[in-house]
């Protein structure tokens, strides 16, 4: 490993939106507009190649990857977005103009000649949103309209794709509770749609799951049309956004039932008893605007979904499947490997790592190996890159 690593506190300006709305309460946001960064390294570090993060909305700044591959000779940094405090606000057209930032930072500050993205979780679909606008850019406008311009971002150099699902939209569209019949009462549900009703068996009936299912996409729908009907009341009256709650939102039915999706993982959700969660204030899309909503968290609307963003991103690609995710499934990492547009995607499944590695000391070694091992068979040099090779399962997926 290398010794004496080195955290560096990075503040990076980035490009607040002109539009006159008042986005954050914060007044440092607003006034001295800068994203926050930990760049991780030896004392010494080789410039070849640096690895960078980010998290539409989540603090990165202290993942545990950035000082697992920074031990083993990978340079990396992690870069928060404008949403990291502000979560209900996000636009995902912005945060990936952030993370061009970033990749800019890598290059000319820290003077990197090679950046890979490194997308973990929801990073993962923002990563492959950006690169595939920086190869070819083609939005131009959020889902309500607003004018953006992703043009000038650069291209990262790689991508891996590290317990990554395909997109906010998807996630949410997976996990929104079918039941719910009235937005506004939390308590106003369909009893034939209960995934957590007493008498609900396990292995859940495949029928059910399939009208479940089209429940979800309708309810999700159902906010769509609401959504942009404020768009257009925003417009009429000047307002600048529309905020609301969006209630009972971790619902899979594959969080009861492992038959569905087989992998690993054990019965729950990332946030340990899913109907637990369902209704807590910390749920999924707990909070959001009208906006927001289009931008991040609409199956239809939104331009940040993986599926689509990989098919034409042709650099590098890694992705790397945590076999006992609980928030990342088996067939996300499937999608998301089919989906590229690089014909030599790798695709590497680890087995029995959670999302979070929690009691899995060895996850991040396993982790990075996979990473730095890799770097080399598509031309990365990776500096003084150590390999320790403990027993453990990877299986390469042809």
């Amino acid at each position: 490993m290398i010794a004496d690593l080195v955290d560096r506190f990075q503040r990076i300006p980035f490009r607040p939106a002109n539009d006159g709305r008042v986005e954050s309460h914060s007044g440092l946001t607003r006034h001295y507009p800068t994203l926050a960064a930990n760049f991780v390294a030896g004392e010494t570090y080789s410039r070849e190649v640096g690895i960078l993060m980010a998290h539409p909305a989540s603090s990165f700044i202290t993942h545990f990857l950035l000082r697992g591959l920074a031990e083993r000779g990978l340079p990396m940094m992690a870069v928060n977005t404008r949403y990291t405090t502000n979560e209900p606000a996000l636009i995902m057209e912005r945060a990936a103009d952030d993370l061009g930032q970033g990749v800019r930072w890598m290059r000319e500050e820290l003077g990197f000649e090679k950046v890979i993205l490194l997308g973990f979780s929801g990073g993962g679909s923002l990563a492959s949103f950006y690169q595939s606008q920086a190869l070819s850019p083609t939005v131009t406008r959020t889902p309500a309209g607003d004018p953006v311009d992703l043009g000038d971002c650069e291209p990262a150099d790689g991508l891996v794709l590290v317990g990554a699902h395909p997109g906010r939209a998807r996630v949410l569209r997976h996990w929104i509770d079918a039941a719910v019949t009235d937005e506004a009462d939390p308590y106003a549900t369909d009893p034939d749609l209960d995934l957590y009703a007493p008498d609900r068996t396990v292995p859940l009936d495949r029928e059910w799951v399939s009208a479940y299912r089209d429940a979800q996409l309708a309810r999700v729908r159902r906010i769509d049309a609401w959504a942009l009907e404020q768009i257009e009341r925003l417009e009429k009256t000047g307002a600048s956004d529309r905020a609301f709650v969006v209630h009972r939102t971790v619902g899979d039915p594959r969080f009861v039932d492992v038959t569905l999706d087989p992998s690993d993982r054990r019965v729950g959700s990332m946030y340990g008893d899913p109907q637990a969660a369902n209704s807590a204030a910390g749920g999924l899309a707990r909070f959001a605007t009208a906006r927001s909503w289009l931008s991040t968290w609409s199956f239809d609307h939104t331009h940040a979904d993986a599926l689509r963003n990989l098919t034409t991103v042709t650099t590098p690609t890694q992705v790397v499947c945590l076999r006992a995710d609980q928030a990342a499934f088996v067939s996300d990492s499937d999608d998301m490997a089919r989906a590229s547009g690089d014909p030599d995607v790798s695709h590497v499944e680890l087995d029995d790592l959670n999302h979070y590695l929690v009691d899995q000391p060895d996850g991040v070694t396993r982790i990075a190996e996979t990473i730095g091992d890799w770097l080399p068979t598509r031309g990365f040099g990776v500096g003084e890159y150590v390999h320790h090779r403990p027993d453990h399962h990877a299986a390469e997926i042809a």
